[in-house]
């Protein structure tokens, strides 16, 4: 039996849709390493989602932290601003 290529076309757009997605066993993406807010270049900052080089340079000039927390009680981030880069972010090293 022949496949139409229509058909067959639609199957390979579908598995490479749902690999592309991570949704195959085995085939996450690894979650990137925290960045640690006492140490990181304002460059490393600046890729974390919705850091802008003005809060980059807002966070490196207000070092140091001992949680993540303070970003939002010093005034340098919203709490919106943090929630968006929480699972990403340290404040540890000092």
């Amino acid at each position: 039996m022949t496949i139409p290529t229509g058909v067959r076309s639609a199957a390979l757009a579908a598995v490479l849709a749902v690999a592309a997605c991570g949704l195959l066993p085995g085939h996450r993406a690894t979650p990137p390493a925290a960045v640690d807010v006492n140490r990181a270049s304002r460059g490393t900052l600046e890729r974390l989602p919705g850091i802008t080089p003005s809060m980059a340079r807002r966070i490196i000039e207000g070092r140091p932290y001992q949680d993540p927390e303070e970003l939002v009680a010093r005034g340098i981030l919203t709490e919106r601003e943090l929630h968006r880069i929480s699972d990403r972010v340290t404040g540890v090293g000092h």
